[in-house]
């Protein structure tokens, strides 16, 4: 199935999808996420979100119905941002269509926007047109204006209602970004070391270990205690990371500084726990630009992954993310650890996988 086929069944999907709506008090809902983490979302939202309904999955998007509150769906950590879907519709290729934009724009009922703020429009476009996504957001916002000339358009850097307009070929969605950085970010002021987590990635691989109240969770690779923090979100028995290294330990214990999470100084290839006694692990292995030349990553994969079954409960999980795919599925079958998942992502430009792991 090529590219067009794709989009063109998104859009009779969601054309379904509203004439539904029409019927119930629902509303259609799309969430932006990391490639490769959609599927772990939508597990999550399922779980989460009691009355959800997934209408599509795309690379980078997962497209749902709900009637519940912003407050509920916020509660989605694997998600960076959240839109909600205002119209879709077919637009031609070149110049001369971009009239069919503002047109259409100033046809809808945007009252429920509180237009004391700013607003502005960012577009995307994929396919062959002959306009450029600006000239696009130009003419979806000359459209909200014509309908309401007292709004006040912002700039790119100043504005508080964003409108979100893609392209794909010959479909537009029109929607209302409803998040902000600060939503992927838990509106806190974090310290970074480096080669640090996206939270949003962090929370996917707290979700994949299936948290329980009971759980003995480790990091053995914490960095800045991001994983970390995303389990404490989590009731849990005990959390506890560590890292080779007393600087990055200390920006940890910084960004955890208000939880119970215990971090510690060690050397992730020799844990200080007994044989069988942690039900969890999760970590961010080293990987590309995250490990100096000097350091051989594969021994140092071979022995971390020998700590990681040695300490782990029979039944226990690992959640791992590495980039040395062939040798972790190798290192897991010496050790008789089974692959439940895997998922290859699109990380800062490489491509780690992230495993899941049961002994």
């Amino acid at each position: 199935m090529n590219l067009k086929m794709v989009h063109s069944r998104l859009f009779c999907v969601l054309k379904t999808a509203f004439k539904k709506l029409e019927a119930v008090s629902m509303t259609l809902y799309f969430t932006s996420v990391l490639p490769g983490l959609e599927y772990i979302l939508s597990n999550e939202m399922n779980n989460k979100v009691s009355d959800s309904e997934i209408i599509q999955i795309n690379r980078g998007k997962v497209f749902f119905t709900t009637a519940e509150s912003f407050t509920c769906l916020s509660s989605l950590r694997s998600a960076d941002n959240l839109f909600q879907v205002i119209d879709q519709f077919q637009i031609g290729p070149h110049k001369k269509h971009l009239s069919q934009v503002s047109e259409r724009i100033a046809q809808l009922d945007l009252d429920f926007i509180d237009h004391k703020y700013l607003f502005w429009v960012n577009a995307s476009r994929k396919g062959k047109q002959t306009y450029n996504r600006f000239e696009v957001a130009k003419k979806a916002m000359e459209g909200i204006n014509k309908h309401y000339p007292d709004w006040n358009m912002g700039t790119s850097q100043n504005h508080q209602i964003e409108f979100r307009l893609d392209i794909e070929h010959h479909h537009v969605i029109f929607s209302l970004r409803l998040t902000d950085a600060t939503f992927r970010f838990r509106n806190q002021t974090r310290q970074f070391s480096r080669a640090s987590l996206l939270p949003t990635v962090a929370h996917a691989m707290v979700w994949l270990s299936d948290p329980k109240l009971t759980d003995i969770f480790v990091d053995p690779c914490c960095g800045s205690g991001t994983i970390l923090s995303e389990r404490a979100t989590y009731p849990t028995n005990r959390i506890i990371g560590g890292d080779i290294s007393g600087v990055v330990t200390k920006i940890a214990k910084s960004n955890l500084e208000d939880s119970k999470v215990q971090v510690n100084v060690w050397d992730a290839r020799e844990l200080p726990f007994s044989n069988g006694c942690v039900d969890k692990i999760v970590t961010n292995l080293p990987f590309g630009r995250q490990i100096s030349p000097d350091e051989d990553l594969e021994l140092f994969n071979h022995h971390i992954m020998n700590e990681i079954c040695r300490v782990l409960k029979p039944n226990g999980r690992a959640v791992i993310l590495s980039e040395s795919v062939n040798q972790l599925f190798w290192e897991a079958k010496r050790l008789g650890l089974f692959c439940l998942e895997s998922y290859s992502l699109s990380l800062k430009g490489v491509n780690p996988t992230l495993f899941v792991f049961e002994k």
